[in-house]
């Protein structure tokens, strides 16, 4: 089975016409659409939780004022790293000028000035070194040469900086490929892709397709949809994806190696927060754990398939001066540390449906909320948290086991930026 079967790779031409493809699709659907709101962290409390996500319980790995790169920003995720980290210096391109001319409108109401914006392609930049955190999510994939653009962003990353990386998960998308390659089907888009036939195609489908099944539940699941989050994801002109090993496989050829599983939104909706199974049987046990972190993390995504977490990881350069750690030794370190409880304001801005615009909200909202209650155990710990204690210990007055699979769910649910219950005392 060739590349061509098993990702939409129709439109792949040169990277020039690729890029053009993008530019005129994203120009058309401005994607993300606008959020209702826009969180207002204080300074501080996003690059902690960072440096936790990855394991360096100290802190340090990123500083306050750290230079960041938001590498395809679309319309606001530009807008909420500013103000997510608000005393670092935030640098955002995007290939799309209708995307940078919306964040910088937003950006405007909000009065944000550690934000520079400009529209570029990714395989235009000549970066070397420049920063110290990346943030590049569901961008590299569409391009015509995912590795070639992935390495210039590896070359723009200083050499103990810190990449956040998304692409597709191959598993999850094998409906919306389908859907895609289905809908440049119905004409000849070997000349030129027809924006305008294709969008009244798909609309057409999701009304017109009366068929039981997995793609009948698919495509009916699109027909409330934002029409910009349905293009993006049933008639995107071109789409790569990947399973944990090509995306590493991809990432070594970049000078980049795999950190740990960065927690998201979707994730944290579909209760996909683990990239580790849970085995009792001795032998499957036994065997599983002894594995290094990615083929460990293969495994799940073969047997969980559509089930697994999306492909979202910090990274970091293969030559950087500090040592990878594993998901085993994060957890070590995890448990000889000493953590209090975390608490801080949110403000926002939120969007005024009479005009429109983004508003300050006067009010702030108390973080973190409390947890959902699902994982008993969760709300014991937080409730036995001292600032005198380990984790080993908490958990030892406990009784709570302290295997590995347990503690890293607790590191997880409890230490991360998705969950910012804990900061280590230093």
């Amino acid at each position: 089975m060739n590349s061509s079967e098993l990702f939409n790779l129709h439109s792949l031409g040169s990277v020039e016409t690729v890029d053009q493809l993008n530019k005129r699709f994203y120009g058309r659907y401005n994607f993300p659409w606008p959020p209702l709101l826009f969180p207002v962290y204080p300074p501080g409390i996003a690059t902690a939780f960072v440096n936790q996500d990855i394991g360096a319980w100290k802190g340090g790995r990123l500083t306050e004022k750290a230079k960041i790169w938001v590498a395809g920003c679309g319309t606001n995720q530009a807008v909420f790293t500013a103000l997510k980290f608000p005393h670092a210096d935030v640098f955002a391109t995007d290939i799309s000028a209708q995307s940078i001319q919306v964040a910088r409108k937003n950006a405007a109401q909000m009065g944000i000035k550690n934000l520079q914006l400009e529209e570029k392609s990714l395989n235009d930049i000549d970066y070397k070194e420049q920063f110290d955190y990346i943030i590049c999510t569901g961008v590299v994939h569409h391009n015509a040469h995912p590795a070639a653009t992935l390495a210039k962003i590896s070359a723009a990353l200083k050499k103990d900086g810190i990449l956040e990386l998304m692409v597709y998960n191959y598993y999850h998308r094998l409906l919306t490929t389908a859907s895609q390659k289905a809908v440049r089907t119905f004409y000849d888009s070997g000349t030129a892709i027809n924006q305008d036939l294709e969008l009244r195609l798909i609309k057409s489908i999701l009304h017109d397709f009366d068929y039981e099944g997995l793609m009948g539940d698919f495509l009916r699941s699109h027909l409330d949809m934002h029409e910009a989050e349905m293009a993006d994801s049933l008639i995107q002109p071109i789409e790569y994806s990947y399973t944990i090993e090509s995306f590493g496989n991809m990432a070594d050829e970049c000078n980049l190696e795999y950190l740990l599983h960065c927690q998201n939104q979707f994730d944290i909706q579909n209760h996909a927060y683990t990239w580790n199974l849970k085995f009792t049987d001795p032998l499957l046990k036994s065997q599983y754990y002894s594995l290094p972190d990615a083929r460990r993390w293969q495994i799940a995504n073969l047997l969980m398939c559509n089930a697994s977490p999306m492909l979202w990881f910090y990274f970091q350069r293969k030559d950087a001066t500090i040592t990878r750690k594993t998901e085993q030794q994060v957890c070590d370190e995890f448990l000889e540390t000493r953590f209090k409880k975390s608490a801080f304001l949110m403000n926002h801005y939120v969007l005024d449906p009479n005009d429109d615009k983004y508003k300050w909200k006067a009010n702030p909202v108390k973080y973190p909320v409390a947890n959902d209650g699902s994982d008993p155990l969760i709300d014991r710990i937080l409730a036995a948290v001292n600032p005198s204690l380990t984790m080993r210990e908490v958990l030892g007055q406990l009784g709570a086991k302290a295997d590995f699979y347990e503690v890293n769910n607790i590191r997880i649910k409890l230490t991360t930026s998705a969950y910012p219950y804990l900061l280590a005392i230093r």
